[in-house]
């Protein structure tokens, strides 16, 4: 069965959250006395301060997006370096046997700026092969040795930079799902210890009670509605 898509419980902007949260940890502090009567213990301080840490040690959306554009970026610098020696060689191949020959189509595809990059790796396997074997007969044109190991070279690297930036995008969606899952939790403890801050001060300290209403929107302030023009 597919896993359900995790999402925030809350609409607190992440920042806010933890600000709050941070708040929280020192109103109960202050008011200790009132909180170990319902409960509060070390090992729940020690599950909420937890709570935040873990938020806090997690890298931001923004972040996890940099890297994944970090790794496609090298993906497609190894893609272009590639795709311009096989270019080369394909100019190589079609000079000497021509366009519509059959030693020329033993090159591969030659249309590889249509193709995906898993396609293009293929088709590079394919050319290196072919190059070894013609390479007497293209050398007039330019081939060597090394220009054979530099093709080789360039499509391992491509080779590597897909797998990374596959390993990259998965990473960065099992962080973002783990990060809203610490964050759900955060805003578990901040609203249940809120709650209890209220219901401790409700109508003996409004002062009190008030430090403990945290309003779910994205500045945790109340909204607030627009007036009506006179």
């Amino acid at each position: 069965m597919k896993k359900e898509q995790v999402v925030r419980d809350f609409k607190l902007a992440d920042s806010v959250l933890k600000q709050k949260a941070d708040e929280l940890i020192g109103l109960i502090d202050r008011d200790i006395t009132e909180f170990t009567d319902r409960g509060y213990n070390a090992a729940k301080k020690t599950e909420l301060t937890t709570a935040l840490h873990t938020v806090d040690n997690f890298p931001n959306d923004e972040q996890l997006e940099a890297i994944k554009i970090n790794l496609t970026e090298q993906k497609d610098a190894a893609r272009n370096a590639l795709e311009k020696t096989m270019r080369s060689i394909f100019n190589m191949a079609e000079n000497v046997f021509g366009l519509y020959s059959a030693k020329y189509k033993e090159f591969g595809n030659a249309l590889i700026s249509q193709q995906s990059d898993e396609e293009i790796v293929r088709v590079a396997k394919i050319m290196s092969s072919s190059a070894e074997k013609y390479l007497s007969q293209l050398a007039d044109e330019g081939l060597t040795s090394e220009k054979i190991t530099t093709l080789i070279t360039q499509r391992d690297a491509l080779d590597v930079a897909i797998d990374a930036q596959a390993k990259g995008i998965s990473d960065r969606d099992v962080a973002t799902e783990s990060r809203i899952e610490a964050l759900n939790k955060l805003y578990q403890l901040l609203t249940k210890y809120a709650g209890i801050g209220q219901d401790i001060f409700y109508e003996t300290n409004e002062a009190k009670y008030n430090d403990y209403i945290i309003y779910d929107t994205p500045s945790g302030l109340p909204e607030t509605l627009p007036t009506d023009p006179m």
